[in-house]
């Protein structure tokens, strides 16, 4: 029995690809929001007070490659079968925790520091100008670590290699550093004027932003520093 000539591939109809999107969604969400729950519980039952920002730095350790994992997931989307999402998220979690964490442990840190310095500085007496210092130093920190987060989610390099590549796009790709002050400023709002749940609900689909944002970045750095096709 021959199939006719009118059927078609149901894949490529518009409902499918746009339940397709939703799945890979919904999918990748549920999968950040476990690998990232101690955190999440953390942050969610601490209090939003200056003195508690230490805690807040532990608590965000999971959350960094969680995020990492999800970038990296939702990057395959395009190419990837559609029902290999949940088994593709962890296998990308495992393969880039330790890579992720050397340079996301170190990034808490120091913005603890910071953070601290802006929360008391004034209190304590410490000089206008270093306050200042200390609020830009923030803002370029975020960015190096959106950076430096995407790098370690394709490519596995050294801790000290992806240091030094995500500095160098800060500069190099500055459309990539604007789209990631674009997508941070963003999810500043969300949590000021909406609540911290508000944004890690929708952690994919910042995810999705950083990994698009990213292209011409991951791009040049495969072109650029590997020697394989990974």
């Amino acid at each position: 029995m021959t199939t006719p000539a009118s059927s078609s591939d149901p894949r490529q109809g518009a409902f499918w690809r746009a339940t397709t999107v939703v799945y890979w969604f919904v999918v990748v969400e549920c999968c950040f929001l476990l690998a990232a729950a101690p955190g999440l519980a953390g942050v969610l039952l601490l209090e939003r007070h200056p003195s508690n920002i230490p805690l807040y730095a532990l608590c965000l350790v999971p959350l960094g490659p969680a995020f990492a994992a999800a970038v990296s997931t939702m990057a395959a989307r395009a190419s990837a079968d559609e029902t290999n999402v949940w088994p593709r998220y962890w296998r990308a979690y495992v393969r880039n925790l330790v890579d992720v964490l050397w340079v996301w442990i170190p990034a808490l840190a120091l913005a603890t520091v910071l953070g601290t310095t802006v929360a008391f500085g004034a209190s304590v007496g410490v000089d206008l100008f270093f306050g200042g210092a200390a609020i830009v130093l923030l803002v370029a920190l975020a960015l190096w670590s959106s950076h430096a987060l995407v790098i370690a989610s394709f490519f596995r390099f050294r801790a000290r290699d992806i240091a030094r590549l995500a500095l160098y796009y800060l500069a190099a790709k500055p459309l990539v550093t604007l789209g990631a002050a674009s997508y941070l400023v963003l999810a500043i709002a969300l949590v000021t004027f909406g609540s911290d749940w508000m944004l890690a609900l929708a952690a994919v689909v910042f995810a999705a932003l950083a990994g698009a944002n990213a292209r011409p970045m991951i791009a040049d750095v495969r072109a650029r520093f590997t020697t394989d096709a990974e």
